[in-house]
């Protein structure tokens, strides 16, 4: 739990850094699209798994949501190494505007741990 605080900063300063700005580009915005929106499905998707695995009255992390938590990660990693991909071709433009949805998808994934474990009993 503590390991948490010091990577929500890093996120934060990253995100901050890595900013669309006011007039951000299409392959900014597509790219900050690209990797958020995945993320996003999959979370929802882990909860809704969660809360009907609740509703059959076990208080569990059921095993579907565990697989997609997982899937969430490997998207995460995907994403990084696109990123890498990008500098080396010098898309800057598409590697900062993944590099932001990579901010947003490592927070919403802390969230997901944390209504899962809520969620879970644990």
């Amino acid at each position: 739990m503590i390991a948490i605080i010091p990577l929500i900063v890093i996120i934060g300063i990253l995100a901050w850094v890595l900013r669309p700005g006011k007039e951000p580009t299409t392959h900014r915005k597509i790219a900050i699209l690209v990797t958020t929106i995945p993320a996003l499905a999959v979370a929802i998707a882990a909860i809704i798994i969660q809360l009907l695995h609740n509703a059959d009255g076990t208080v569990e992390v059921a095993d579907t949501s565990n697989t997609l938590v997982i899937v969430g990660l490997g998207l995460i990693i995907a994403y990084i190494l696109a990123v890498i991909g990008f500098m080396l071709a010098r898309k800057v433009d598409i590697a900062k505007g993944t590099g932001f949805g990579i901010c947003i998808a490592v927070i919403v994934s802390i969230i997901l741990f944390g209504v899962l474990g809520w969620l879970g009993g644990v």
